[in-house]
């Protein structure tokens, strides 16, 4: 039976909005003609990726608050699509929030045996470590000794190290804050003998820290050199200033700090344990945005490209001001859906784990690539769409493409591989399969979208 010409027509539209598994708003990118690009991923490595490499960082008092909570399946689920990973408990409130021995527990004004009780059962069901803060400005070292010894038992192999205050050069000195670091660390161990920590945890304008606290207490149980890095404040955020951060300024020099501290002292790690766009909660339109996730994207290159084991994006909930930035949006304790620097982070743990390599671009601007493995990620930050020639590091027999895209830098309608993540963790990507001969590939990447390229 013949079909009406209008179910015809509707027919032909539809099949205009589809690209090769990719959503309507890409395929437009793409019909324009695209430039050619050649990446060549180098043979050999200049860095590892190591699992748990993308993770958050929380206010501490959300322990108290009842944010991790199993029941919550939702979170738990949202976890689960990124770890398993490295969950940090700190920022400000860390250093307000106290331990209470004998408290009853359920109140962000303090944390009791019951609430560090529930973040155990959380970690285990997401199976994330965490990276654990114990108050400074506010506390005795006895009083810390107690946290953490509780901490240790409740916690088991899902504690990663603890952590001493939250950025102390805004209020000492660096040996005035080893001083005191000194004598916590000494409560501590003298009731938990195994414990050790990550520090200095200093803001982004004192990454010299590092430079002076590694030799001094490399011997003490320090096993993970810590750092915070911001873009800059709130009021000064902007798309083409976040995306170019990453090129030079402050991230890479701080990187490049660290790196070098943690490798003339032999620290075992050294990792962002806070970080995202601007401080002070970020800024709507920016720094929730598809603009985060290709920005999220090249941050993360920089810190592994220096050696770095991983960095926790800031976010959450807060008592002291909008987190714009967070990867995951709430509405209270509530989860209500993910935004911009978590589909970077789901791109980078797609890609998997592995020996890092650098790669050179030629053709077309705003395009950066790097290899993870025998994966390649291609971020194009640019206006036009790219037709990419990639010579990867070695031979493949086939390989499928996951496209990071959205309707625009400002958009928040983001998708990888034509499928967003809803609020309760759902994600089906449908990656395409990607034209490969030996170890060449060939790939389209529309504007302002990032691809990774999965061989086996």
């Amino acid at each position: 039976m013949k079909k009406p010409a209008f179910m015809f027509m509707l027919v032909v539209f539809a099949s205009l909005f589809i690209f090769s598994g990719t959503s309507a708003f890409a395929a437009s990118n793409m019909s324009k003609a695209a430039t050619p690009v050649t990446i060549t991923v180098n043979a050999l490595s200049n860095g590892n990726v190591g699992s748990g490499f993308a993770g958050f960082s929380y206010e501490k008092d959300r322990i108290g608050a009842g944010m991790f909570d199993v029941k919550d399946t939702n979170l738990v689920n949202l976890f689960r699509l990124l770890g398993p990973s490295v969950l940090r408990l700190g920022g400000n409130l860390v250093d307000i929030v106290n331990w209470n021995a004998t408290g009853a527990g359920g109140s962000a004004k303090e944390i009791a045996p019951s609430d560090v009780t529930r973040l155990a059962a959380f970690l285990r069901a997401t199976g994330w470590k965490a990276l654990y803060g114990i108050n400074l400005k506010t506390n005795t070292p006895a009083n810390a000794a107690s946290e953490a010894q509780f901490a240790t038992q409740a916690l088991g192999s899902n504690l990663l190290a603890f952590e001493i205050g939250n950025e102390p050069n805004f209020y000492k000195s660096e040996s005035a804050y080893e001083s005191s670091y000194n004598s916590y660390v000494s409560a501590i161990k003298a009731k938990v003998p195994s414990a050790v920590f990550d520090g200095p945890g200093a803001a982004d304008n004192s990454p010299g820290w590092a430079t002076t606290f590694a030799p001094h207490e490399k011997n003490n149980g320090l096993v993970m050199l810590a750092q915070h890095m911001y873009i800059g404040n709130k009021t000064i955020a902007t798309i083409s200033g976040m995306l170019g951060s990453n090129a030079s300024g402050k991230l890479p020099n701080g990187e490049n700090i660290l790196g070098n501290a943690q490798s003339a002292n032999g620290i075992p790690q050294w990792r962002m344990t806070e970080a995202n766009s601007y401080f002070h909660g970020g800024a709507a339109g920016v720094s929730n945005v598809e603009a985060a996730s290709l920005w999220s994207l090249d941050f993360m290159y920089g810190i592994a490209s220096h050696h770095g084991d991983g960095v926790n994006f800031h976010g959450g909930t807060s008592t002291q001001f909008p987190l714009n930035y967070s990867p995951i949006a709430f509405s209270g304790l509530t989860p209500t859906g993910v935004q911009g620097v978590y589909y970077g982070e789901l791109l980078w743990e797609l890609a998997g784990t592995g020996s890092l390599h650098s790669a050179t671009v030629s053709g077309g601007s705003s395009i950066t690539a790097w290899g993870i493995g025998n994966n390649v990620i291609v971020n194009n930050k640019g206006t036009a769409a790219i037709a990419a020639t990639i010579t990867l590091p070695s031979s493949a027999s086939n390989a499928r493409e996951y496209v990071l895209t959205a309707p625009a830098l400002t958009s928040t309608a983001i998708t990888i591989a034509g499928s967003g993540v809803n609020a309760s963790g759902a994600f089906s990507p449908s990656p395409q399969s990607v034209s490969i001969s030996g170890n060449k590939a060939v790939i389209s990447v529309p504007a302002h979208s990032a691809a990774l390229i999965v061989t086996n």
